[in-house]
């Protein structure tokens, strides 16, 4: 039975080879961590997004946490995080010394809106990470950095699915303070773990270097000089993520087209409508489409699955004022439009290994599948 999934790595035959040589390479010297490998890709990345720069580190989390870190200081107050998001992006703030005050958001971006934003301002609010969700830039992210600076206030752009995307030719991860972007092996591209903040401003990356490095100023000397942790980029992982960086325009080139092609069959389907499908360039990380509130989502996945379908995670499933983890740890709230979004939203299969006739495969199985649903 022909099946589609929702994620497939991709790596070519060159790819692996180059990998291995720059691995045998660290192999052979013994520096695995810290090196030219690192600094090289850190070179890269800062290049791609047009930030001054880049830093590595082992994971998105990481990211997010050395970057709250680094931007805070020592100040203490709340971060404002979208109520939909992914655990990571509520734990960081905690993590980070910092406390979580959850936002609602607009169901047409799948972030909040300034007017959002204004409501769940408090007097302790000192900066607001916004997600941008499947690759996908809110059109209100201009006017939310705005926003910001009138209110003395730091943004974050929590950019884990947004390699490529794009605003008027601004990068993701720019329009604020700094940008945290995940390498984990589902992403965009992948460094297998791994995370790098990109900001433009010096005297930020040079806190986050020391963040990442234990509290060293000094790479290899044991002097500390804040509370930092171990957040470092290994040799390994950074020629992972090199590789898979050189072919990142290709990869954006093919998932726009996919998405395209998605946005132009949906539009003959009543039971979904596309998030944001304007939206070029985007990673196209998740293709997020909302079913109509008569269609059962399990039951959906279930059936497309028994056809060939295989639909990936949602983004996210719980809303984050559900989680158990946050029960005691996050002030209460109401967030009515990310339950709405949450419990609706499917993401379609997308990723590099898929043809045109893979996106009319999914089209045509879930056009079959909520007509029986619906009748």
């Amino acid at each position: 039975m022909r099946r589609v999934d929702p994620v497939q790595l991709d790596f070519t035959a060159q790819d692996i080879d180059g990998i291995l040589t720059a691995i045998r390479s660290s192999l052979s010297t013994g520096q695995l961590a810290q090196g030219e490998q690192v600094a090289a890709f850190e070179a890269e990345f800062a290049a791609c997004t047009g930030a001054r720069n880049a830093v590595a580190v082992a994971s998105g989390t990481a990211a997010l946490v050395c970057g709250l870190r680094a931007i805070a200081g020592q100040q203490e107050g709340e971060v404002l995080v979208a109520a939909n998001t992914f655990y990571a992006s509520a734990a960081a703030p905690l993590l980070a010394g910092l406390r979580t005050r959850l936002v609602d958001v607009d169901a047409a971006t799948f972030a909040p809106s300034v007017a959002d934003l204004d409501a769940a301002l408090t007097s302790e609010t000192i900066g607001v990470m916004l997600v941008h969700t499947g690759g996908i830039i809110s059109p209100a992210t201009p006017e939310i950095a705005q926003w910001c600076d009138r209110h003395g206030l730091w943004l974050l752009e929590d950019c884990a699915h947004a390699h490529g995307s794009r605003m008027g030719g601004q990068h993701a991860g720019t329009f604020g303070a700094a940008g945290a972007f995940s390498f984990f092996a589902t992403k965009v591209i992948t460094s297998a773990e791994g995370g790098m903040v990109i900001t433009d401003d010096d005297e930020l990356a040079q806190r986050l270097r020391v963040h990442r490095n234990l509290g060293k100023p000094e790479l290899w000397r044991s002097y500390h000089t804040v509370l930092g942790e171990n957040a470092r980029m290994s040799e390994l992982h950074a020629a992972v993520g090199r590789a898979q960086l050189a072919r990142l325009d290709e990869f954006v080139a093919t998932r726009a087209r996919l998405a395209r092609r998605y946005t132009s069959a949906l539009a003959e389907l009543p039971a979904v409508s596309p998030v944001l499908p304007d939206h070029d360039p985007a990673s196209w990380y998740k293709y997020i489409v909302l079913l109509d509130p008569h269609v059962d989502r399990r039951a959906l996945k279930a059936a497309l699955a028994e056809r060939g379908v295989r639909l990936g995670g949602e983004v996210y499933e719980l809303p984050l004022h559900r989680q158990p983890v946050f029960a005691e740890r996050l002030p209460a709230g109401e967030f009515p439009v990310s339950e709405q979004v949450c419990g609706r939203h499917v993401c379609l299969p997308l990723h590099t290994g898929m043809g045109d006739d893979d996106v009319d495969f999914v089209v045509a199985q879930l056009a079959r599948t909520s007509a029986e649903m619906s009748r």
